[in-house]
């Protein structure tokens, strides 16, 4: 338990020094494209699709930190009002759900990178090979899953914050 604590606060610094390195790289690419336009009347036409691309991994890596913290998009109506074991099961209940869904998302991602890789497929504009974009999906999925794991620890060990205010206001149950 502690060991993976330690291994997903390592990945979490990795994944949070990425989305700034990305956050930077993007808005200079996307300014300096805008700029490029107005003032030069060209266009770069790799930047956009590099940026849109890149855009998947930021999400994938913000929806797995987001995940972490349990800060996801939840329908909190019946959660909220649940007490601590009720929390416990609703949130076993939803991890394997999300468990399974970033699994098909990890297997159909890898096979469609296998598919590219075979065929040699390219991109439009930068010439690359698609893999190296369709990538970055399956892997933010597995960042996403392996945070996933770790809030449910987490709850399950009651250091998740929804379980402490549910054991603050009174609901043991």
């Amino acid at each position: 338990m502690k060991a993976y604590k330690t291994i997903m606060n390592g990945i979490t610094k990795v994944e949070e020094f990425v989305l700034c390195v990305i956050t930077v790289v993007v808005t200079a690419i996307t300014f300096i494209n805008v700029l490029s336009r107005y003032v030069f009347h060209s266009n770069f036409a790799w930047s956009e699709e590099l940026v849109i691309n890149v855009f998947i991994l930021m999400i994938m890596f913000g929806c797995g930190l987001c995940t972490k913290e349990g800060s996801m998009i939840t329908l909190s109506l019946i959660f909220d009002n649940v007490g601590v074991k009720g929390k416990k099961i609703m949130t076993a209940i939803g991890t394997v759900v999300n468990l399974v869904f970033y699994g098909i998302l990890i297997y159909t991602g890898f096979d469609k990178v296998a598919d590219q890789i075979r065929t040699g497929k390219e991109t439009f504009s930068l010439g690359w090979p698609e893999w190296v974009f369709t990538i970055l999906l399956p892997i933010g999925a597995i960042f996403v899953a392996l945070h996933a794991i770790e809030y449910l620890i987490d709850v399950l060990h009651g250091d998740a914050a929804c379980v402490q205010t549910a054991e603050t206001e009174g609901g043991n149950n």
